[in-house]
């Protein structure tokens, strides 16, 4: 009897329900999605009573995110430039650069700074954060050469 009463409890025990919860961060193609649907459903610059509900939902989104984006929309058509809708978070997340004193380059002579190892053991760096440095800093297009990275280093830094 107790076998049976145990099946029992376990028929009526049904897996919990996997709700669809809301993302916290969206694509660049997703939020231009979101917009283009926001856009589709306006009339007159303005927006139904539940659009944005409806739009959320359609793009698995919270509702204060399409607000959001719908609110930056509006205010760059106000101004007449082009609506840009993609994420604010990009470069102000992550690591802080570390700044790289030029002076202590400077310093070393043009003989001592034509190969990137030596560079590297004059400034105390690895040649991965050397080689970074230079493509952010000292990328330019006059500079398209076979010898490229060696002309950045001996370019006149003053």
């Amino acid at each position: 009897m107790c076998l049976f009463f145990f099946l029992l409890l376990e028929q009526d025990v049904e897996a919990p329900v996997q709700v669809n919860r809301p993302k916290h961060d969206m694509p660049e193609e997703v939020r231009k999605q979101v917009y283009q649907a926001l856009l589709a459903r306006s009339k007159n610059e303005k927006l139904g009573k539940k659009d944005t509900r409806f739009v959320a939902h359609q793009f698995g989104v919270h509702i204060r995110s399409v607000q959001r984006l719908w609110k930056r929309g509006k205010i760059q058509l106000a101004h007449n430039i082009p609506v840009v809708v993609v994420s604010r978070k990009k470069g102000t997340c992550g690591r802080k650069a570390v700044p790289v004193d030029l002076e202590q380059l400077r310093n070393i002579p043009l003989k001592q700074r034509m190969i990137i190892e030596d560079v590297c053991s004059k400034l105390n760096m690895n040649k991965s954060r050397i080689q970074r440095y230079l493509k952010k800093v000292f990328l330019d297009a006059t500079l398209v050469a076979s010898n490229h990275t060696s002309q950045m280093l001996t370019r006149d830094l003053g």
